[in-house]
């Protein structure tokens, strides 16, 4: 294949000077655009004939020195400049040297000096594209990468939305209702779950499973087909905690066929499971059962705060059998408001203080803002969260669901 020339841009206010680097230039091989005096001129030559080199005097004609030119031609088009001047004044070097020059050259012109200068000044340019042309190919590969990876969140997303409850629908049918959902990652772990019953009766859930992010979201998948299996099997006697019970049977027994299979390091990444706090309201008895997994619930009556706590255990696969999980029976008055959440708001580090918000400070917010309505209840929760959390990343799925009475 034949090389290509190298074309070279010479600006230079000294015909004679100019004339015979010229001629030096095409003795070297060189190709050499139209010679330019000023400044301004070698900017707008830079731009109509891209060179792949300028020899720059530093002291032209008009208002523009040479330093001044191949700034802006530098930040323009990034083509590298070679000084040709007498000055060899410290001063003026200095200067010049915030043009990153790939070289000096001191008039009068020295041809194996000016051809040596040159060839590093090229060899330099080429290092430098082909520099350019790996980072670029590079970031082309991570940004594919990363557009698939994206891709593939949001395909994984649309299917967890599609499989688990609607909390818009839940939302619809009680506006009585707010929903504070905020996943650490695209895809998340804490999830809502509810079902309609008979006789106007409805199961709702908030459920904060391990991990957040692809595993998290996995595991919503898992416990909510779980937990519709369960309902699916309980007799009318049977309690919030028999469902919760027939659940942790199902992931133990699961972990008890697969662990002989499985290695030391396969059998700790099972150490999965989840927390729930889940109810069941009766509008036509004004009771609210709750059963909560390591999760509690709050009631707000008259202004006045009562935490309700859950059992000790989560549902999951480590933990022992027939733990057995009670409910609480709750004689709903007017007026009142309940509160049911996973662990990530009041996990929450703040940037300024270094440390978690805990569960007696997100009570007070609760309590605080329990006099707003709802909606406006929720966009102090969201609110405060920000602020609190500042510049800290989110260190987990946040849910908070409250409903008024």
């Amino acid at each position: 294949m034949e090389k290509k020339q190298v074309n070279i841009l010479v600006v230079e206010d000294e015909p004679g000077m100019a004339l015979l680097l010229t001629r030096l230039l095409e003795q070297l091989g060189y190709a050499v655009l139209p010679i330019e005096k000023t400044g301004e001129g070698a900017i707008n030559s830079t731009e109509e004939n891209n060179p792949d080199l300028i020899l720059m005097d530093i002291y032209l004609e008009g208002e523009m020195t040479g330093i001044q030119a191949a700034e802006k031609i530098l930040a323009a088009n990034n083509i590298p400049v070679i000084y040709a001047t007498s000055d060899s004044d410290e001063n003026t070097i200095k200067t010049a040297r915030s043009t990153y020059p790939l070289g000096y050259i001191v008039k009068p012109y020295n041809k194996n000096v000016l051809k040596s200068t040159i060839e590093v000044a090229l060899s330099i340019r080429e290092v430098d594209s082909r520099k350019n042309e790996e980072l670029q190919l590079a970031y082309e590969t991570i940004s594919n990468q990363t557009h698939e990876i994206l891709e593939s969140f949001k395909s994984a997303k649309d299917i967890q939305y599609a499989i688990l409850p609607s909390e818009k629908d839940f939302l619809k049918e009680h506006p009585n209702c707010f929903i504070f959902n905020k996943p650490k990652e695209r895809l998340g772990g804490d999830f809502f779950w509810y079902k309609k019953l008979t006789k106007n009766r409805v199961l709702f859930a908030v459920v904060d499973c391990t991990g957040h992010g692809v595993p998290g979201a996995l595991m919503s998948i898992l416990v909510n087909y779980q937990l519709n299996k369960a309902l699916a099997q309980l007799n009318d006697n049977d309690t919030l905690g028999t469902m919760l019970g027939i659940v942790d049977r199902v992931l133990s027994d699961t972990y008890e066929g697969t662990k002989n299979e499985l290695d030391a390091s396969q059998i700790s990444n099972l150490n999965a499971g989840f927390d729930a706090a889940v109810c069941l309201w009766d509008p036509d008895h004004g009771k609210l059962t709750f059963c909560g997994a390591k999760r509690p619930l709050l009631l707000v009556r008259n202004n006045e705060l009562k935490e309700i706590k859950g059992n000790r255990s989560s549902v999951g696969l480590f933990a022992l059998t027939d733990k057995g999980y009670d409910s609480i029976d709750i004689n709903i008055q007017e007026g009142d408001t309940i509160y049911v959440y996973s662990d990530g708001y009041a996990d929450q580090i703040g940037d300024k203080s270094g440390r978690r918000l805990k569960s007696a400070p997100f009570r007070n917010l609760i309590l605080k803002y329990s006099v707003n309505e709802l909606a406006e209840q929720h966009r102090n929760l969201e609110d405060a969260f920000e602020v609190w959390k500042g510049g800290e990343e989110q260190m987990d799925d946040v849910l908070v669901l409250g409903m008024k009475f």
